[in-house]
């Protein structure tokens, strides 16, 4: 089952989504955020949560507002073509 992660990136107030993925204790986290523009190794100050399902984590996104990266954040949502 796919995790998600929020973080903030270092000296900024954006916040960038990671995905990864549940286990038996914990979840993963990818190093590059859904958008790529934030390294998880460089340029992580803070989680403002970690390991949430999709639809928890699009609650707490959006509760944060505009201060979410608007590519991250759309990743959570379903585009039809």
């Amino acid at each position: 089952m796919k995790a998600y992660s929020l973080a903030k990136k270092t000296n900024t107030d954006e916040l960038h989504l990671f995905e990864g993925q549940m286990t038996e204790t914990s979840c993963t986290a990818a190093i590059l955020s859904v958008c790529e523009k934030m390294n998880r190794n460089k340029e992580f100050a803070a989680w403002e949560f970690y390991c949430k399902k999709e639809e928890e984590a699009r609650v707490l996104c959006a509760n944060k507002g505009r201060k979410v990266c608007g590519t991250c954040v759309s990743h959570l949502y379903t585009t039809y073509r």
